[in-house]
Formats: C-alpha cells, structure tokens, sequence
C-alpha cells in the first residue's frame, strides 16, 4: 500500500522504512553471485589509498550514467530540502503528521536505489572509478562531527557537559540551517560511490545507508528529533567498521585493527552518546566501568583476554576515532564562532 500524509504517521513510515531496508538488503545479498563475472576481473589490493571493487579499465560511458544517476539523485535531494524549508516552516506544531517532504524524499531515495541495483548489475562502477576513496570515508566523518555540533545542547560534548565557545547559539543555528544539504551529499556522494556487490563490508554499509536516508526521509517530523533513534545511526558506523576491518584483515592481510575501530566508537558512545539518556551517575558509572573492562580484556594476554599487543594500548589507538571526530567539530565550529564574534 502506497503511503499517504492523511493514514500514515511518521512512525508508521519509519517502520515501513525498517522494512523496506531490510528487504532491499537481502535483495543486495540475493542478487550478488551474478555479479560474479565483474568480481573476477578485480585488481588486488593495493593499501590503504586503494579502492577494490572498481574495474581495472574505466569505461566513459559507464561514468557518465553513473555520474548523470548520482546529480539526479542530489539534486532531487536538495530541491525537495529547499522546498520543505520555505513550505513546512511551521512543521514542529505538528511533529506527528507526515508531510509532502517525507513523502517524496521517501520515494525518490526508493527510485534511485533500484536504479543502482540495475546499474551495478549492468556496468558494475560507481564513483570510485572518479573519486579518491578518502572522499567517500571523510564524507561520514563529517556527518558525525557535526551531529557533535548539533546534539551539544541536548546532551553535551563530553560527560554530558555542553561546550560553550565556540559553539555559541549562533555557530549552532548556522549548522542546524546548513546540515541537511551537508549530510544528504555525505550519504548521497557515499551511495554512489559503491557498487552495490555482496561482500558483506558492502552489504553492511549499504543497510547503513538506508537507515541514513531513511532519518533523511523523515526529516520535517518528530521522528527525525527521536534521541535513540540518532544514537543509534551515530553508533552503528562501530558495527560496519569492525565488519570491514575484520573482512579486510581475513582476505586482504591488512593488520588487525577492528579493536582499533570498535573502543574508538565504543569511547563515544561511553563518554558523550550515552548521556543523551540522562541515565543519571551510577549508571553511567556502569557503563565506564564496561568500557575498562572491554578494553583490559582486549590488552590482557590469553587466554583470559584476547592478546593485543600492549604497543596499541601505549599509542592511545581507543582514542585515535575520539580526536578526530572532537577535534573536527571544534575545527568546524571556531572559524563560524570567530567570524560572527567579529563581524
């Protein structure tokens, strides 16, 4: 049953958004093996600068349907932000009615992911033929350093403790107006970067993606605002990121670096996502206290715990993620705050 603004509540939605997700994802898994003929032609792997699953000859053609799908997919993204702000300015008055902006976005992110899926099972290439993959991966990096930015006020920068300077009401304001064209290119640029093949690092963060668009879609609603539901969008990056480290370790002989990955994320959630649910002291005593225990078990030897090599633990590497993603959104913030304090 197609949606409609008059039966359908923006929970609903989101849960048809869930649904629909977690199909097209099976469908990815489902579908892969023919793309089999495209996976043998794959150069090895090179390091960290290279990309794997592109094509060792760059077809135009291809390229430019590619590039002319993802500007389609962009701009139809950021006519229908753009619209919403001038037609849904009094949206917050009534959080729960699902509006024209959700609907479409819903539906044009649908349109443009089955448009993918045939153009990968045609041509194979996405925008990694074009692009560095350090695009790709900064894009998301910066969607979470800004939700830094943005999520200040409700439930602090770290330890549940807001940073004032530089993030002044007006720094903040100028994100909030800003960040929805931010992060729709950070997720639309990232979509066509893939191919849609069934490895499971890409698998895992395609259904990444689809909750993303989905938070997207729903944007102009109260479900969008919904704390849990952004913790878990900042946290699940922990999952895909362990998944491709450990996959990349597996088969490609990188080093072992997913604990690297997950008590870097692990630290966030501990020291600034957790206390979006103001779960009050003792709790949030718990929840450090589980995090030292994750990382002494990580450092101790086996077989008590799993062997890391105290070298990691001298170089701080559970704080590697934190700097960068703290560090970027105060970047991001003090040239606003210095500007608008002087001008």
């Amino acid at each position: 049953m197609a949606l409609s603004p008059k039966k359908t509540s923006p929970s609903r939605a989101w849960l048809a958004a869930m649904a629909f997700s977690t199909l097209f994802t099976v469908v990815i898994w489902l579908t892969g093996p023919s793309l089999h003929g495209f996976l043998t032609t794959l150069l090895p792997d090179q390091g960290a600068s290279w990309y794997y699953w592109k094509l060792p000859v760059r077809d135009a053609t291809t390229m430019r349907i590619v590039w002319a799908l993802y500007v389609g997919h962009q701009a139809s993204v950021w006519i229908a932000i753009r619209w919403a702000e001038v037609n849904l300015r009094d949206w917050r008055k009534s959080p729960e009615t699902l509006n024209s902006y959700s609907l479409a976005v819903l539906g044009v992110n649908a349109v443009f992911m089955a448009l993918h899926l045939v153009q990968t099972h045609l041509w194979f290439d996405g925008l990694a033929q074009d692009v560095p993959i350090f695009t790709s991966q900064g894009s998301v990096i910066i969607m979470l350093s800004v939700t830094l930015i943005l999520e200040n006020r409700r439930r602090g920068f770290m330890l549940g403790k807001p940073l004032g300077r530089p993030f002044a009401p007006r720094v903040v304001a100028f994100f909030r107006r800003a960040h929805m064209y931010v992060f729709s290119w950070a997720l639309v640029y990232t979509f066509w970067f893939h191919p849609m093949a069934y490895d499971p690092q890409l698998v895992s963060g395609f259904f990444y993606m689809f909750l993303l668009f989905a938070q997207m879609s729903l944007a102009f609603t109260g479900v969008h605002l919904r704390r849990w539901w952004i913790v878990l969008l900042e946290s699940y990056v922990a999952i895909h990121a362990v998944i491709v480290a450990v996959y990349n370790t597996a088969f490609f002989n990188s080093a072992n670096m997913w604990p690297m990955f997950f008590t870097g994320f692990a630290f966030m959630f501990v020291f600034t996502y957790a206390y979006t649910f103001k779960l009050g002291i003792k709790a949030n005593l718990l929840v450090t206290a589980a995090y030292a225990a994750l990382l002494a078990w990580i450092f101790s030897p086996a077989p008590l715990g799993l062997g890391r090599s105290l070298t990691y633990l001298t170089r701080l590497e559970f704080i590697w993620i934190p700097v960068v993603l703290y560090g970027l959104a105060i970047a991001f913030a003090a040239p606003l705050y210095l500007l608008m304090k002087n001008s």
